[in-house]
């Protein structure tokens, strides 16, 4: 159908956290999206960790289906590009677990719902309360779940929290739970960082405080523009994400930096964390959140989440680590192969010259010795063996010509008839062959000839 556009203008009230509107305005857009203009007083504009471009540049990590246009205050324009196409699913509302509510969010069930007693509030606002667990709650309080929300107490509603938690419940659904996914991290990060080494990983659903589900995401970056620049120096960085949103005050005590600090990174093979090229990413997704302060800016270090977090960033090191053995491997094996193309030629020179003779042509030797040590280094045949192979298959049919029965496609290398089995066959046929005497029991030679007669 046709496109139809919103233009509003608005002012942030401060105090109350609300936005007012002062103007709307509808209008034909040519496409689909969203352009918002901020107009601040007396705020400095940089480039730092909790500025506007940071923001924005997490943004797009976490978030690859995405297409951003940014333009700064001093007129610079920046262009996210989309790096994927599809757009995540929208999850769905789920109630409250009884194991995550406290005692201020029952006060304000009560005081906001029109349910006539305490059972049909609880049943109807939070998940996972039946019936039976209505008459469980009502033995630990004492409290007549017959009453009126509207008459509820503090003390009554703190009863109910700390009987939650002597209770047992089922764990909440995960329907309202909805990860990147690691295919999506991966090109997210892609985009933005054009590491050398990704991995990521998606861990699956878990609890904490007994009942509340979270869903942990990592993922790790290195090389390439991986990290921050400090001092014209690349150093490791750790982005913290709450279900999509970058996290960029209160660093120092997030359960985030303190599972990724208290992980030792020289097991997988990072001497120096701090001066290592490297992005750890983490993202952490949940209906309820716990945030250390109302600036939510923080998570609170609960031990399921700090151990998820630990599991998953260890998990995704092992990978790291084995990229970093491989490549140490393969500058020490190049290291190997200059050293010798340097060295031989000094040394043959040098004998040539002890031994009062010509230099040999020696070139082409190295050349081969070089091509087949490089083919060794990128895990490709060397020509020796490509030869070999070929003079074995040529073999075979010759054989197939002579009316001996090969089957390639069923048959190893090992089975395969080599040039010396076949002189061995032919030395076989022209030595005489012994026969043993059944009258002397001794052994007489004899050829085709003495058979016939």
């Amino acid at each position: 159908g046709e496109l139809k556009g919103v233009k509003m203008e608005f002012k942030m009230d401060v105090k109350n956290n609300v936005g007012d509107i002062i103007k709307t305005e509808h209008f034909t857009p040519e496409s689909t999206g969203v352009c918002i203009q901020l107009h601040f007083k007396e705020v400095s504009y940089s480039l730092a960790e909790q500025g506007a471009f940071e923001y924005i540049r997490r943004t797009m990590i976490a978030n690859p289906h995405a297409k951003i246009t940014f333009r700064d205050p001093k007129g610079h324009k920046y262009i996210f590009k989309r790096a994927a196409e599809i757009v995540p699913v929208l999850p769905k509302e789920v109630l409250p677990h009884p194991k995550g509510v406290t005692a201020d969010d029952i006060t304000h069930i009560a005081k906001t719902t029109d349910k006539r007693n305490f059972k049909s509030m609880l049943t109807t606002n939070l998940s996972r309360m039946s019936s039976k667990k209505i008459k469980e709650l009502q033995e630990l309080t004492g409290i007549d779940m017959k009453k009126r929300p509207k008459s509820m107490t503090w003390a009554e509603a703190e009863a109910i929290v700390e009987a939650f938690g002597k209770m047992k419940f089922m764990a909440p659904p995960t329907s309202g739970l909805i990860p990147i996914g690691e295919e999506q991290i991966e090109k997210g990060m892609k985009l933005i960082l054009k590491p050398e080494f990704i991995t990521t990983i998606t861990r699956a659903p878990v609890t904490y405080k007994g009942g509340v589900a979270f869903i942990v995401e990592a993922g790790i970056a290195y090389g390439g523009d991986a990290g921050r620049i400090v001092n014209e120096q690349r150093k490791s960085e750790i982005l913290r994400f709450e279900n999509r949103f970058p996290l960029t005050f209160d660093a120092g005590s997030c359960a985030i930096t303190e599972a990724l600090k208290s992980i030792d990174w020289r097991r997988y093979g990072l001497r120096d964390l701090d001066n290592t090229p490297l992005t750890l990413f983490v993202n952490i997704i949940s209906t309820q959140v716990p945030y250390l302060s109302t600036g939510k800016q923080s998570i609170a270090p609960e031990p399921e989440i700090v151990h998820e977090i630990r599991q998953a960033t260890m998990k995704i090191a092992r990978k790291l680590q084995r990229h970093i053995r491989s490549k140490k491997a393969e500058k020490e094996k190049a290291m190997r192969s200059k050293i010798f193309e340097d060295y031989v030629p000094v040394i043959i020179e040098e004998a040539a010259a002890l031994a009062e003779t010509n230099v040999p042509d020696y070139k082409p030797v190295l050349a081969k010795v070089t091509r087949r040590a490089l083919a060794e280094l990128m895990g490709e045949k060397v020509e020796e063996e490509i030869e070999e192979e070929d003079y074995v298959d040529s073999l075979l049919e010759e054989l197939d010509e002579f009316g001996h029965v090969v089957d390639k496609e069923h048959s190893s290398r090992k089975d395969r008839i080599q040039e010396s089995d076949l002189d061995e066959a032919f030395l076989d046929d022209e030595k005489p062959r012994k026969k043993k005497s059944k009258k002397t029991g001794q052994s007489t030679l004899f050829d085709s000839e003495d058979l016939e007669e």
